[in-house]
């Protein structure tokens, strides 16, 4: 429970107005929409739509919302670490895909983990310990209680 709160955070964190397009219309939408006669233009360029695309990104789910004041109560320390250890660690970055003679990558060690954060390797390991520690003590309490 507590990783799928990081999660959740992690959505919220990651998220940009562009992840807003699923929410736009296609042509084939609106062939289905219309059923097969698509509609006179009005000349309208939709500029002014980008508010209601980027409104959607406001509409969180209630996990959403509950996750963001959950990780807020951590310590910043404990909150870095937490989204370091599900965003990174263990993971590969590829550097330089487009060159195949001499493509980098670099795995996501606790040590590249720790450098990210300027500590060592035992306190990453330990901020992690104590930010899931400290979440799941949050989330087995009532949800008010949390809030």
């Amino acid at each position: 429970m507590a990783e799928v709160t990081v999660d959740l955070f992690l959505e919220v964190v990651y998220s940009r107005e562009s992840d807003c397009g699923w929410r736009g219309d296609s042509l084939i939408g609106k062939l289905v929409a219309f059923k097969g006669e698509l509609p006179q233009s009005s000349g309208f360029s939709g500029f002014s739509k980008v508010w209601e695309e980027t409104v959607g990104l406001r509409d969180w789910t209630k996990a959403h919302k509950m996750a963001c004041i959950v990780m807020m109560k951590l310590s910043d320390r404990q909150r870095e670490a937490a989204c370091i250890d599900r965003a990174y660690r263990g993971r590969v970055k590829a550097i330089d895909p487009f060159n195949s003679d001499k493509p980098v990558e670099i795995l996501w060690d606790d040590r590249r983990c720790a450098d990210e954060l300027k500590c060592s390797i035992p306190a990453f390991r330990q901020r992690i310990v104590d930010a899931y520690s400290r979440l799941e003590s949050m989330l087995s309490l009532p949800e008010k209680a949390v809030a």
